[in-house]
């Protein structure tokens, strides 16, 4: 505020410009008057840009909306301003204030007790004093709860630290005072701040800014957090949307049924750039103009009706978060352009990558490999039967806690306790928890060497799923020879998961291993015969494909039934491709209920886009013995 506000008003009052408009003058452009005395008023007061006639005029510049805006800056803060006693009572007593007894003023300290007081501590400060308004939309206010005076005490003595740094004043020296009002269109609060010190104090635009930031931070936090989540939500439904779309186009080119002619060009000129390409096959790693290519899929992909409605209410709800912080929202791009989906670009490549190599897969993320040891018989003698008992009790209950995610840290820590007492009792499968506990984090920190340990210990007193266990963890930190001793262990005890790890590994001599094709099918065999789907459905592709063994449709189907009835997705979305394939090629109807079978999780499965469906239809038709002009058939039986 300036020293001679008196001087000031009388300045602003008698400039040009300031004219009641006739209704049928409104809409017209602003005067040229107009603007050159609302730059005069803003730079003398910045803080009526927060005004929401300010707002208005920003965005609709004619004549109403400036004259509302000059109005505005005249009742706010020039004619209050003869003096600052005059100024801070205004604020205290104008009409529409939410008062907190004989006045509305109010400081850090909730209401303040003498306004003449503060009024003459006003007036006597002989530094700048500032007078910033913080308003919102009467939608806005009632909507985040700011109708009620608490809640905007608590916003500024939340905000004041970084006020004060807006201000360069150090908070310890900054005085405040503010009042709260209600107007038809807006609420808003008027503040009067200064610091303790004469000579210190500036406000610049970046104070301003980073002032605005702060106090909207808070203001719209819930509001915020809330859309946030709705972006992430959306950003990963167009995701899976992008991925399934892609998906289902390449596996439409693996049988031939693709009804984009760009799109197959695009991804068939795609994959055989990338082959061309040395190096990372990722996005950012690509020359220029097999980047153009990517983007031309991506930009194909976004005009799928999924795809396209995904991202346009992404769209929207980012314009939304810069609309409500009274940021420019930014301009709306093409989805390849879009940097926060730069994974739809990759996966384009990936996807493209795996229809091109065709390499054998094992689809078994989602295997359940990590079974609970079996608890000791219980003797024939009482006695030990009440302990074996009693501590099967303790043993299951340590084991809840451990594996419970809200399990208070000190009763984790018990539950260790106890399983540490019952691995001295000798109750053996202890162990395994304890080897499970350091190597998952449970109520401990992780120690994958105590894990090993555990598990060792686990394993050399007769517990097979420790053995595995052992085995996996082993793998995983690269101690392969020493893996392999205790995956064979565990598979000789007959441990389903470990014989088909093993066979895997043998299979394909992964991580150093010597390939034993003739183990490595009986160790899949034997898991199968236990129930591995997994390993039924990998035995259905080696027999359909002819790899490590002869070619035999009967077995093929057979294990592919077994793994679809176990509900196994891949294996029934491999026997549906071969029955629409086979169609196709006969110029038969598909019936439908297969027409119509829902398959998401296929349509993203590295194996449908390697092309395998098409293959396998081929191969069950020339193993059948049939002709295609003969109109021949295939019979699955699952």
């Amino acid at each position: 505020m300036p020293p001679r506000l008196a001087h000031r008003t009388r300045y602003f009052a008698t400039r040009e410009g300031v004219q009641l408009l006739k209704d049928d003058n409104a809409h017209l452009p602003v005067t040229k008057k107009q603007q050159q005395y609302i730059q005069r008023l803003l730079r003398s007061f910045p803080e009526a840009r927060e005004l929401p006639e300010h707002e208005g005029y920003a965005n609709t510049p004619n004549r109403q909306t400036a004259f509302a805006l000059i109005a505005q800056i005249h009742e706010d803060f020039i004619e209050p301003m003869d003096s600052r006693e005059n100024y801070l009572d205004y604020v205290a007593n104008r009409p529409g204030v939410k008062a907190l007894g004989a006045h509305g003023l109010w400081d850090a300290n909730g209401k303040v007790p003498s306004l003449e007081n503060a009024v003459a501590e006003v007036a006597q400060h002989t530094g700048n004093v500032w007078t910033p308004i913080i308003s919102l939309s009467r939608e806005n206010a009632e909507r985040l709860g700011y109708t009620v005076i608490k809640n905007w005490q608590d916003l500024i003595n939340a905000s004041i630290t970084d006020i004060a740094k807006g201000y360069k004043i150090h908070p310890d020296r900054l005085r405040w005072y503010a009042a709260m009002h209600e107007k038809e269109k807006h609420i808003h609060v008027h503040m009067v701040l200064f610091s303790t010190d004469p000579k210190e104090g500036y406000l610049s635009r970046q104070g301003i800014r980073s002032i605005k930031s702060a106090l909207v931070s808070t203001i719209y936090r819930n509001d915020r957090l809330h859309i946030y989540e709705q972006k992430d939500e959306q950003r990963g439904l167009l995701r899976q949307e992008a991925e399934a779309r892609m998906a289902a186009l390449i596996g439409q080119m693996a049988i031939g049924t693709m009804q984009s002619d760009k799109l197959e060009l695009l991804v068939t000129d795609l994959a055989q750039r990338l082959r061309e390409v040395s190096g990372k096959k990722v996005y950012g790693y690509l020359p220029p103009r097999v980047k153009r290519i990517v983007d031309e899929i991506v930009d194909e992909l976004a005009k799928d009706e999924r795809v396209s409605s995904a991202y346009a209410l992404w769209q929207d709800l980012q314009e939304q978060l810069c609309i409500d912080y009274n940021q420019t929202p930014p301009q709306r791009v093409p989805l390849s352009q879009q940097k926060e989906f730069k994974t739809v670009r990759n996966m384009v490549i990936r996807e493209t990558l795996r229809l091109s190599e065709l390499h054998f897969t094992f689809e078994d993320d989602a295997m359940q490999d990590e079974p609970e040891p079996e608890e000791p018989p219980v003797p024939p003698d009482p006695i030990a039967e009440r302990m074996i008992h009693q501590r099967a009790r303790f043993y299951r209950r340590a084991k809840s806690i451990l594996d419970a995610a809200d399990a208070d840290p000190s009763e984790k820590s018990m539950a260790l306790v106890t399983l540490h007492r019952l691995w001295e009792e000798g109750y053996s499968i202890a162990a395994h928890q304890l080897g499970k506990a350091y190597q998952d984090g449970l109520g401990i920190s992780i120690d994958r060497k105590a894990a090993a340990e555990w598990f060792q210990k686990s394993a050399e007193a007769g517990n097979t799923c420790s053995a595995y266990a052992l085995g996996k963890l082993l793998l995983e930190q690269e101690q392969f020879p020493q893996a392999l001793h205790w995956l064979r262990q565990a598979a000789e005890q007959n441990d389903p998961y470990a014989q088909y790890r093993l066979g895997k590994l043998l299979l394909t001599g992964a991580e150093g291993v010597p390939r034993d094709a003739v183990a490595s099918i009986k160790l899949l065999k034997d898991s199968a015969a236990q129930g591995n789907q997994f390993a039924q459905y990998t035995l259905g592709k080696l027999y359909l494909l002819g790899q490590k063994v002869q070619v035999d449709r009967e077995e093929a189907l057979r294990y592919f039934a077994q793994a679809a009835a176990q509900g196994n997705s891949y294996a029934q979305y491999f026997i549906d491709q071969v029955r629409l394939t086979a169609a196709a090629m006969f110029d038969r109807e598909v019936t439908m209920e297969l027409a119509v079978r829902d398959t998401p999780e296929m349509i993203t499965s590295a194996a449908i886009l390697s092309g395998f469906a098409r293959l396998f239809a081929e191969k069950l038709l020339l193993l059948e013995g049939k002709i295609l002009a003969t109109g021949g058939s295939i019979e699955v039986r699952t």
